[in-house]
């Protein structure tokens, strides 16, 4: 149903699982991914806001991390959610990504992490430490995208001492 709808029926199912098998994360995490894919159903069914869908799917996400703390997937679905939020929680963010880090199984899950964190440290400003993370970046399947991050980062930073030079107030980093 969350494929191919009526969504409503996933989120009762799902809801149901999770009551008859309240120690599966898989059905906490399906449940996230389901309310986060479909906010606009998500927000009629459980009668609240844009913000009450974010808050209940990264409630969701952060059960079955408790029931699985080192399912790497898992916590990289929970901190990626954190792309969609308007407007952003980046420091969240930041602290999701780092968790995911803590539980990468090998350097490729980590450099890829890396990348994600600095991608959320441009966002907040923090320009020097994304440079940094991105330079510890090794791994050759990263060089495009590596590449795109740091063209963000110089754009980002750009525009920011810009903002600066011209005695200007600077607006939040998006």
């Amino acid at each position: 149903h969350g494929h191919q709808g009526p969504v409503e029926k996933a989120f009762d199912y799902y809801q149901k699982a999770i009551e008859l098998a309240p120690f599966e994360a898989v059905y906490y995490h399906n449940l996230a991914v389901t309310v986060y894919l479909h906010r606009k159903a998500a927000r009629a069914h459980f009668k609240t806001d844009e913000d009450g869908v974010f808050d209940k799917s990264l409630a969701l996400y952060r059960k079955a991390l408790k029931l699985q703390p080192n399912n790497f997937e898992l916590a990289t679905d929970y901190a990626q959610s954190y792309y969609g939020i308007k407007p952003p929680r980046i420091a969240a963010g930041i602290e999701a990504w780092q968790e995911a880090l803590k539980i990468a199984r090998d350097d490729f899950e980590r450099e890829g992490v890396e990348i994600h964190l600095a991608r959320f440290e441009i966002n907040a400003g923090a320009f020097k430490a994304a440079r940094e993370r991105l330079t510890r970046i090794k791994d050759e399947r990263y060089k495009g995208l590596v590449e795109r991050v740091t063209t963000s980062l110089n754009r980002k930073e750009a525009a920011v001492r810009s903002v600066s030079e011209s005695g200007l107030p600077a607006s939040e980093p998006s």
